[in-house]
Formats: C-alpha cells, structure tokens, sequence
C-alpha cells in the first residue's frame, strides 16, 4: 500500500524544505472528560497549533538530535464529545491530507457514563515485514482494524488503543531498513543489520507509522504505550551474565541510549496527562534547550 498523499521520506526530517511538514503523526495520546494531548514530528522549528472547534491549543517545537517534536495540550473540551481537529504548522494546515479517504480524525472525550473498551495488543511489526499467521495472509491486524474502524460511526469505537510492547523491532529490521543502515554505516561490524543509535530508531518510527491505515488510527484513537525487550533487544536483561557481555561490546551503549531516548519522546510523554506533563522536570528541561 502507498503512502498517503502529503508525506515522503525525502520530503520529511531534519534535511527537508524550510517551511515545516509533518513527519510524523499526529498522534492522539492522552484524553481526560476535558482535555487531550496530540504530538507531532515535523521536519523544521514551527508552532504547532491544534484546532478543534472552539477548543484550541498551540505550542512550539523543541529540537532532539536535530529532530523537532511538539506534544500540543488542548483544554475546554465538553465531557462525551465528538470533535473533529485539524494540525497547523505556523500558518499552514497539514492535517487532514487533501482528498484523504479517511473519516476526520476526532478527538473523543472521556465520558464517565459510557463503559470502557480497551483495544490492546503486542509485537506489531510494520508494514514492509509480512508476519506468519495462521491465515497465510501475513495481514497487520493493527491496520485490518483501521480499516474495519474507518467504516463505523465514532459511538462503535473503542475509548482506547493500549500498545503492550514491541512498537519497533530494533534487533529484527525489514529489507527496507536494512538498506537504509548500509547507506549509512558498515554492516558487516556488530551490530549489524540491528539499529544502533537514535537516529536508526527514528527510521523504525517513521518505517511503522507512516502506513496510511495506522496513521488515521492514531491520529484517532486514545494510546498509551510500554516497551518490552524487541524496542531494545531480544531478552533484554535477561541475566547479570548477559548484562556483563553485551556491557563489554563496543555498540551497546550508544545502542541502549537511542532506545531510552527513543521511547521517552515517541512513547512516554504521550502517555503524560497535561498535569503530568506540567510537573515532569525532564520535558521542561528538554524544551528549554537548544538541541
């Protein structure tokens, strides 16, 4: 399945245009009875503003590794709603895409009356790998349920997306991603095919979700996310003895850095409410500094 219309990877990321696009997302993340956060990736330094009816909120980029994030707060929404929001990138919209063949992605508030269905699962691989099922289909469950979601009305949607573990497969990457890593450095030295810095696991983000089917699903469902052992490695400190090899290689280092860094920005301050994001001492630090 192509890419939507609206986002390239050689149109995307710290080398692009001037004028800021979205790299990746948004991606609905926390959502209370009155709030939500949406974050972004773009590919320059912009506001990023969020409007969703008369409920509006802004906030600037802060820079990581030469990659520009924002995780956008926006407050005075009706308990049990249904709005429809767009992404703006200092005077530009970029979300939706035109001619997107998807429904408005919405921002769907916390409704204390309504029962809760959760909607989890783990170990998603991308598009770009067929996995083994028992079907033989090698389908994505993830995106087949985009699409069957696509198709009913918002009341039928599940309240939340909880991803149980292994967003990205660092130690497993696809043919795609391997050719990446060999334009990039010599594959033939540990760690190999495997990612080995932040900037490789930026790629397996992008790789993941950027399929046009799971872009709108997180764009629209609530998610909170954990990592297990694949975002790192398989049988991640699974031993002293195991912790001691691995500790005593030249690339583990730099390759556990990237994973934490990794996580804290595409993973964990989504799963931050505005509160939480007010109080963490880490996010405000980040935010205040150059790069």
């Amino acid at each position: 399945m192509s890419l939507e219309a609206g986002w390239s990877p050689e149109a995307s990321g710290p080398s692009g245009s001037d004028a800021a696009r979205l790299v990746l997302g948004p991606l609905l993340r926390h959502v209370g009875a009155h709030d939500a956060t949406i974050w972004v990736e773009t590919s320059a330094p912009c506001r990023v503003g969020i409007r969703a009816g008369a409920a509006n909120g802004s906030e600037l980029t802060f820079r990581v590794a030469g990659h520009h994030y924002a995780i956008v707060v926006i407050e005075g929404l009706d308990a049990g709603s249904f709005t429809p929001y767009e992404v703006w990138l200092d005077d530009r919209c970029e979300w939706p895409f035109p001619a997107s063949r998807y429904p408005p992605s919405l921002i769907r508030t916390v409704d204390l009356e309504r029962p809760v269905r959760v909607l989890f699962g783990s170990c998603r691989s991308p598009q770009t790998i067929k996995v083994k099922d028992p079907t033989g289909s090698g389908e994505d469950v993830l995106g087949a349920y985009a699409r069957r979601l696509a198709g009913h009305p918002p009341e039928e949607w599940p309240e939340l997306l909880l991803m149980l573990g292994d967003q990205v497969y660092a130690d497993d990457t696809s043919a795609q991603t391997q050719a990446y890593l060999r334009a990039r450095r010599d594959t033939s030295v540990p760690p190999g095919f495997q990612v080995a810095n932040f900037e490789e696991y930026t790629r397996l983000y992008l790789e993941t979700w950027t399929d046009p089917d799971i872009r709108w699903l997180l764009s629209s469902l609530p998610s909170s996310m954990i990592f297990d052992d694949h975002d790192v490695i398989d049988d991640w400190n699974t031993s002293r003895s195991w912790r001691d090899e691995v500790q005593a290689s030249s690339w583990w280092e730099e390759r556990v850095t990237g994973a934490l860094m990794s996580y804290w920005l595409y993973q964990h301050l989504g799963n931050l409410s505005p509160a939480g994001l007010a109080a963490d001492e880490m996010y405000r630090t980040v935010r205040e500094a150059d790069d």
